[in-house]
C-alpha cells in the first residue's frame, strides 16, 4: 500500500472514529494493521471508559478484529472505524482477554454479524466473573454509556494447534494463561511483525497480578523475544517495542522479591502492603490502586504455598 493510500485510508477511519461523538485515536500503524488506541487512564465517564487498545488485521481475503471495547457504543464505534478501513470482510472477532475494556463491546460486532471468537478458558472465565463486572461499569459509566451493553458468550473457541490465516497474512495466537488471566492470548502478525500483546504487556501502566503466576509471566515474555518483532501494540498504552518487555519484566521482578522478602521477614498482610512500596514505577497509570492489590495477591500466594 502506498503513502498516499495510508494517508486516504487514516482520513476515512478518522472519519468514522468520530461519527459517534468520541474522540478517538485510530491510526495505521503498517499496510493492513489499524489500532485504535485507548486514553489509558482510569476509567471515568469523561473518557467513557475507552482506555483500552483495539486493533484491525487486514488480509487479502478477509480481516480481523481484535477486541472490542468496554460498551456496546464503543464496539459500535471500533466497527465503524474497521469498515471505514477496509472493504474485506471482517471475518470475527477475537478477545484476547477476559476482562471488561476488551469484551463488552463484542455484542455490538455480532450484531452485524461478525463471529466471536475466545480462548475456552476466557468464555469460562467470562460466564463466572464478567456479569458482576457489567454491574460496576454501569456504576461507573452512568448516564447511558452502557446502554445496550451485554455480556455475550463466545460463538467459537480458538484453535491453539493452528495459526489464523486471513489470505496473505498469518497470525500466530501465542496462549499466555498459565502466566495471566485464564483465557489470556496475544496475536502475532508475521508479515509486519505486529504483535497485539493483550493482557500479557501493558505499557506505563501497573498490570492487575490478581491471577498471574509471575515465573510464567517473566518465562512467556522472554519467549516473545524469539519472535522477529518490529512492534508492539500493548493491551493499555502507547505502542512501543521491545522495551516494553522489559518493563514488565522489571515490575513484576522488582514486585515479586520485594514482596518475598517481606514475607520471609514474617510481615504480616497489612505490613506488607505498607513496606512494598517501588517509586519507580510510582509514575505509571494506576500504581496507587493496583500495585497494592497485587502486593495482597502476592502475599496470598505464598502464604497458600506455605500452608498447602
Amino acid at each position: 500500500m502506498k503513502l498516499a493510500q495510508l494517508s486516504a485510508l487514516s482520513a476515512a477511519v478518522t472519519l468514522a472514529s468520530t461519527s459517534l461523538g468520541v474522540q478517538a485515536d485510530v491510526r495505521t500503524l503498517a499496510p493492513g494493521i489499524v489500532v485504535d488506541l485507548g486514553s489509558h487512564d482510569a476509567i471515568t465517564p469523561a473518557n467513557r471508559g475507552e482506555i483500552a487498545n483495539s486493533g484491525l488485521v487486514i488480509g487479502t481475503r478477509a480481516a480481523l478484529a481484535i477486541d472490542s471495547g468496554v460498551s456496546h457504543a464503543h464496539g459500535e464505534r471500533l466497527h465503524q472505524a474497521w469498515k471505514a478501513a477496509t472493504d474485506r470482510p471482517i471475518e470475527a472477532l477475537l478477545i484476547t482477554q477476559p476482562i471488561q475494556e476488551f469484551l463488552f463491546g463484542a455484542g455490538a460486532f455480532r450484531e452485524h454479524g461478525v463471529k466471536v471468537m475466545a480462548h475456552p478458558a476466557a468464555a469460562r472465565l467470562m460466564q463466572q466473573r464478567c456479569e458482576n463486572c457489567l454491574t460496576h461499569l454501569r456504576e461507573l459509566l452512568p448516564g447511558g454509556l452502557m446502554k445496550g451493553t451485554t455480556l455475550i458468550a463466545p460463538d467459537q473457541a480458538v484453535a491453539l494447534d493452528r495459526e489464523i490465516d486471513l489470505g496473505g497474512r498469518s497470525l500466530l495466537l501465542i496462549d499466555a494463561s498459565a502466566a495471566t488471566t485464564p483465557g489470556t492470548l496475544a496475536v502475532f502478525d508475521r508479515a509486519s511483525g505486529t504483535l497485539f500483546a493483550g493482557g500479557l504487556i501493558v505499557s506505563q501502566r501497573i498490570p492487575s497480578l490478581r491471577d498471574a503466576h509471575i515465573d510464567a509471566w517473566i518465562a512467556a515474555l522472554d519467549a516473545l523475544r524469539t519472535l522477529p518483532l518490529k512492534r508492539i501494540v500493548p493491551g493499555f498504552g502507547p505502542v512501543g517495542d521491545v522495551r516494553q518487555i522489559d518493563d514488565m519484566q522489571r515490575y513484576l521482578r522488582a514486585i515479586d522479591a520485594a514482596v518475598r522478602a517481606e514475607y520471609q521477614r514474617g510481615a504480616s498482610l497489612l505490613e506488607a502492603s505498607a513496606a512494598v512500596t517501588l517509586p519507580a514505577f510510582a509514575d505509571w497509570q494506576q500504581y496507587a490502586l493496583l500495585h497494592p492489590q497485587n502486593v495482597q495477591y502476592l502475599y496470598r500466594q505464598l502464604e497458600d504455598a506455605e500452608f498447602r
